[in-house]
C-alpha cells in the first residue's frame, strides 16, 4: 500500500511514506477496522476544477511568464491537481472588474450580442488553461444575472426577477452565448438556470422560485437548446446552498417533463453541512448527478490573513483549518453521493480578488502579483488529496469505520486501485487497520494528527 500524506507543521506535502506491507488478517482483529468494499459500487466520479472567473484571470496575466507556467502545471498537469472541468460565468458576477452582460441593449433579436469583452482576459485564459490539460476541460457556465432590460428592477444587482415576457429571449440568449463560445474552440457542457436563484445580493443576482424555475428549463431553455441542436448541453438546477436541495429538486422533479430535460442538482457549502439532503436527492432521483458547484472562505469575515480585505495586506497563508473545511466537506458530500466537484476561484490576487464589490475570498493559489509569487494554499493540497489520485472514471465504494474522529471516502479507480482518502482533524494520532474485505489481509496504519492522507493499492 503507498502512503501520501500532508500534515500541519510539515514543510512537505504529499509526502509518500514507506509502502506499508499487508499482513494476514487473523480473528482476533478487531478494533480500529475500516473495512473496504470493493465489489460494492456507487457513483462515478465524473472531475475535479475550479472556476474560470474574471478576477482568476487578471491575476494571471498580471504574473510573469515563469509563474504563469508555474501555474497551469499545478493545476492540470498529471503532476499537478489533475484538473479535467472548470466553472465560468455568464456576463459579469462579483469577481469581474464591473456590471456587464452581452447585450446591454433593450434587443429583443439579440442582434448586438457580443461576447467582445470576454476577449481580453476570460477566453484567452481559459484556452491557455485547456491547452495545459491532459484532456479537454469540461466547462459549465452560470449566470449571476440576465441583461436588467429582462428584469422587473431593471438592474444586474439586488435580486429582481426575470419578466415573464423574456423567458423566451433569456433562453435565445443562452444559445447565443454557447454558440459564441463555441466559435472560439470552446464547448459548453453544462449550464445552470441561475447562481445562487435564492440570493438577493448586492452583487448581480436574480431570485426564481421552484416554480419559475421548472417551467423555465421545462418550457423554454431546455426546447430552445434543443432546437438549436444543442441538445448535448446538459441543465444543472438549484445552483445555491445544500439545505434547500432536496426541496427545490424535489419540487421540479415532480413534473415528468422538467424531470427529463434535467442533467444535475447543482449546491454550494455556504449554509452548513447538510449532507442528508444530499442522500435525499440521490435517493429519490437516483440518474441525476451532484455537483458541487462552488465554495470558498470570505477573507472580509474576520479572517486573520486579510482582516476586512485590507488593500495593503497580502495573503500569505490561510489559516490549516481552511483546508480542512475543504477536505470534510468533500467527503460528505462525495459519500452522499456527489460525482462532480467545482471549487471556486482558481486564482486570486494578494488582496483577495479583485472583486467590484470587495468581496474578498481565499483562493488555493494566491497570486502576489506584487512580488511575483505564486503562494499555495492549505486548501491546495487538501484538493490534491482527491484530485490527483482519484480519477475520472473512478467510482466510489463502500467502506465502514471505527471511529468518527475520521472522515473516510473510497474509491475504486478505473486501473482497479483502491483509493482511501482519510482526513485526521484531531490534535492526536489516529491508528487504523485497512481491511480489504475481498482480501485476507490487513494494512496497519497511522493517521497523524491534522493531517490528510491517502492510501492506493
Amino acid at each position: 500500500m503507498r502512503i501520501f500524506e500532508t500534515v500541519k507543521g510539515s514543510s512537505e506535502q504529499f509526502c509518500e511514506r514507506e509502502p506499508v506491507a499487508f499482513a494476514p488478517d487473523t480473528s482476533e482483529v478487531e478494533m480500529q477496522l475500516l473495512m473496504i468494499y470493493k465489489d460494492i459500487e456507487y457513483q462515478e466520479i465524473k472531475g475535479f476544477g475550479g472556476a474560470f472567473t474574471e478576477a482568476a484571470a487578471d491575476s494571471y496575466y498580471k504574473m510573469n511568464a515563469n509563474a504563469r507556467e508555474e501555474i497551469l502545471q499545478a493545476y492540470f498537469s498529471e503532476t499537478g491537481l489533475n484538473y479535467s472541468c472548470g466553472r465560468t460565468h455568464i456576463g459579469s458576477c462579483d469577481f469581474s472588474f464591473g456590471n456587464y452582460n452581452y447585450c446591454e441593449q433593450a434587443d429583443r433579436t439579440l442582434n448586438s450580442f457580443s461576447i467582445d469583452c470576454d476577449r481580453d482576459l476570460l477566453l484567452p485564459f481559459i484556452k491557455e488553461c485547456q491547452t495545459a490539460a491532459t484532456s479537454r476541460i469540461k466547462l459549465m457556465s452560470s449566470p449571476w444575472s440576465p441583461p436588467a432590460w429582462m428584469k422587473d428592477n431593471n438592474q444586474l444587482l439586488g435580486g429582481g426577477k426575470l419578466k415573464v415576457d423574456c423567458y423566451q429571449v433569456w433562453a435565445d440568449y443562452f444559445v447565443r452565448y454557447i454558440n459564441a463560445y463555441k466559435a472560439e474552440g470552446i464547448i459548453v457542457d453544462m449550464v445552470s438556470v441561475q447562481n445562487e436563484p435564492k440570493a438577493v445580493q448586492r452583487w448581480e443576482s436574480c431570485i426564481y422560485t421552484a416554480e419559475e424555475e421548472k417551467v423555465f428549463i421545462r418550457d423554454f431553455l431546455y426546447p430552445t437548446l434543443v432546437a438549436a441542436g444543442l441538445g448535448a448541453v446538459k441543465i444543472i438546477i438549484w445552483d445555491h446552498n445544500k439545505e434547500r436541495t432536496f426541496e427545490r429538486a424535489r419540487h421540479i422533479m415532480a413534473d415528468d417533463k422538467a424531470r427529463a430535460a434535467v442533467y444535475g442538482i447543482g449546491f454550494h457549502w455556504y449554509s452548513g453541512d447538510h449532507f442528508e439532503n444530499l442522500r435525499l436527492c440521490k435517493q429519490f432521483f437516483p440518474e441525476k448527478e451532484l455537483v458541487f458547484t462552488e465554495g470558498c472562505v470570505e477573507l472580509s469575515a474576520g479572517s486573520p490573513t486579510n482582516e476586512g480585505g485590507n488593500e495593503n495586506v497580502v495573503v500569505s497563508e490561510s489559516p490549516w483549518e481552511f483546508g480542512e473545511k475543504y477536505a470534510y466537506d468533500m467527503i460528505g458530500n462525495i459519500n452522499a453521493g456527489l460525482s462532480t466537484y467545482f471549487d471556486w476561484n482558481l486564482l486570486l490576487n494578494e488582496q483577495g480578488g479583485p472583486n467590484h464589490l470587495n468581496n474578498y475570498c481565499s483562493a488555493p493559489i494566491i497570486c502576489d502579483t506584487i512580488n511575483q509569487k505564486v503562494i499555495y494554499q492549505p486548501s491546495y493540497y487538501f484538493l490534491g488529496h482527491f484530485t490527483k489520485y482519484v480519477p475520472v472514471g473512478s467510482k466510489r465504494v463502500a467502506h465502514s469505520k471505527y471511529t468518527n474522529k475520521l472522515s473516510v471516502s473510497t474509491f475504486i479507480t478505473p486501473a482497479g486501485e483502491v483509493v482511501a482518502v482519510i482526513l485526521n482533524q484531531t490534535n492526536q494520532d489516529v491508528p487504523v487497520c485497512i481491511k480489504d474485505v475481498a482480501t485476507t489481509s490487513i494494512a496497519y496504519v497511522n493517521i497523524k494528527a491534522q493531517s490528510i492522507m491517502t492510501a492506493k493499492y
